[in-house]
């Protein structure tokens, strides 16, 4: 049994299209993939839609092992500590984490790593697991990217840069309409540029720039936007806009996702 199996089931039970089903909550052609397994949803939407149709939670989630929900909870946890860039609370929640052959605890161990620029010291062995774990989980599946942007560390240029390559050409198949699509998506994008910086990869940088603009505006990922202007600004050798926006996210209080960001070379954030 899948979750989209489930809503499936549970849909049909109570006599409603998919469009009925998704309730707003997320876009019918989103809900649909859910159902076919071609989608991941969020936890946080998951009970949105539950609880618009008075489906109880103990009734949905009873056909599936109870002992992997926490673990949910926690991997969602870990995906949001990133976003935020916030290293001090993933290593906290690291110390929570018990089992050291756990994937989680091998995703945690990589965010940290990236973090702090030490991604080389995790065995190749681990970093072979990871590089093939967190691919499978999201472009070809057409879920969310979350496990590609905490990875991209671990991938050549060339297969990231041929990942979104994929992306912006396929962008059909994904619903950027959705913030739980476009969140991850910004991460991934973010980290691109970041290696774009770094390596000299300046014209792909600008391709995606243009297609960063093309996404749908939304609040969730206002921050998101600017960090990439942040960006391509380093890429223009524009030293006035990026001092302007390196400051803007400190006094927003983003201190800590500043010291993440690449900087003027030669020059500490």
């Amino acid at each position: 049994m899948t979750i989209g199996q489930q809503l499936k089931k549970f849909r049909l039970l109570l006599g409603l299209s998919q469009a009925d089903m998704a309730a707003e909550i997320v876009t019918a052609s989103f809900y649909s993939k859910v159902e076919r397994d071609q989608n991941a949803i969020v936890i946080d939407r998951l009970v949105e839609i539950l609880n618009a149709h008075n489906i109880s939670l103990y009734d949905f989630f009873e056909t599936f092992d109870n002992e992997n929900l926490p673990n949910l909870d926690l991997q969602r946890k870990v995906y949001s500590l990133f976003d935020n860039r916030d290293l001090d609370q993933l290593i906290e929640l690291k110390k929570s984490v018990q089992d050291e052959d756990d994937l989680l605890y091998l995703k945690l161990k990589l965010v940290i790593a990236d973090l702090k620029d030490e991604v080389h010291e995790i065995p190749q062995n681990m970093q072979e697991e990871l590089r093939e774990v967190c691919l499978k989980e999201d472009t070809n599946a057409q879920k969310n990217f979350w496990d590609i942007a905490i990875s991209t560390s671990l991938y050549s240029f060339a297969k990231l840069n041929g990942l979104i390559t994929y992306i912006i050409a396929n962008q059909t198949k994904f619903d950027f309409t959705d913030d739980q699509m476009l969140l991850p998506l910004l991460n991934l994008l973010i980290k691109y540029l970041d290696r774009c910086y770094k390596e000299g990869h300046f014209v792909e940088a600008k391709e995606v720039g243009e297609f960063v603009n093309t996404l749908p505006r939304s609040f969730l990922i206002g921050f998101h936007r600017l960090v990439v202007k942040y960006c391509l600004a380093l890429i223009d050798n524009n030293y006035e806009l990026v001092g302007q926006i390196i400051n803007l996210i400190k006094q927003s209080g983003f201190q800590h996702y500043a010291k993440s960001l690449p900087q003027i070379k030669g020059e500490a954030i």
